[in-house]
């Protein structure tokens, strides 16, 4: 969705970028006639902003907000490969040779990004040297991430990848670590593609050894060092 005039959009642009320091260091150096190009783009919960298929015709920054990257299967399994928030980018890989989205992305709550056209996004790259390092450096993270990823979904049991993820979200709350975490069942079965039942039945197994705790769409790890060991099985 378009927002408004030529001159809003500019200040608006001009405005993200000098009091965002996320956003300030990925365009401080974009030319000025680049940066008049930007258009705001807002989208809504559930819209979806890129369409696995379509021909890639623009690039995207996220100002604000989260999306979700996802594959979807012939049968219609989805399969979500990364979730991306502010100062991520959305094309940047199928631009050049206007090729077929890979992914779908489907913004999880309000979103805003700005938006360039392909030919735009290339005088940017032509002019500017310092995004081409930074283009380059996402390029390589995200190699990495996608390797990392492939190797864990080959090398590792349903089993255990569930319990990877546990640990990790548990070592993420820190100090809050006794506290009940929020966990959409859904999302893990997209994020491993695999049905639900998979992901209930590991549950419940973990539950039944009184290493992890459920009540509805919330968990809480008990036991992390038992987690640990399962991990590791």
């Amino acid at each position: 969705m378009k927002n408004g005039n030529k001159n809003s959009q500019w200040l608006s642009v001009i405005e993200l970028v000098t009091s965002d320091q996320t956003l300030y260091s990925l365009l401080k150096y974009c030319p000025l006639e680049i940066l008049r190009c930007w258009q705001l783009n807002q989208f809504s919960a559930g819209e979806l902003v890129c369409r696995q298929g379509d021909i890639c015709e623009e690039f995207h920054l996220i100002v604000q907000g989260e999306v979700d990257v996802f594959t979807t299967a012939d049968d219609g399994r989805k399969y979500s490969q990364a979730r991306y928030n502010k100062g991520d980018m959305l094309g940047e890989l199928e631009i050049f040779e206007q090729r077929p989205y890979i992914c779908s992305v489907e913004a999880l709550g309000n979103v805003t990004l700005l938006t360039l056209t392909r030919e735009e996004f290339c005088s940017w790259l032509a002019l500017d040297n310092y995004f081409n390092q930074k283009i380059l450096q996402l390029f390589s993270r995200q190699y990495y991430q996608l390797s990392k990823k492939a190797g864990e979904d080959t090398l590792y049991s349903l089993h255990q990848r569930i319990c990877l993820d546990l640990l990790q979200r548990f070592q993420h709350q820190g100090s809050d670590s006794n506290k009940w975490m929020l966990f959409n069942k859904q999302q893990l079965s997209e994020q491993f593609a695999v049905a639900p039942r998979s992901i209930n039945r590991i549950l419940f197994e973990l539950r039944e050894k009184n290493i992890i705790a459920i009540n509805g769409e919330q968990l809480q790890v008990i036991d992390p060092q038992r987690l640990l060991k399962q991990s590791e099985q």
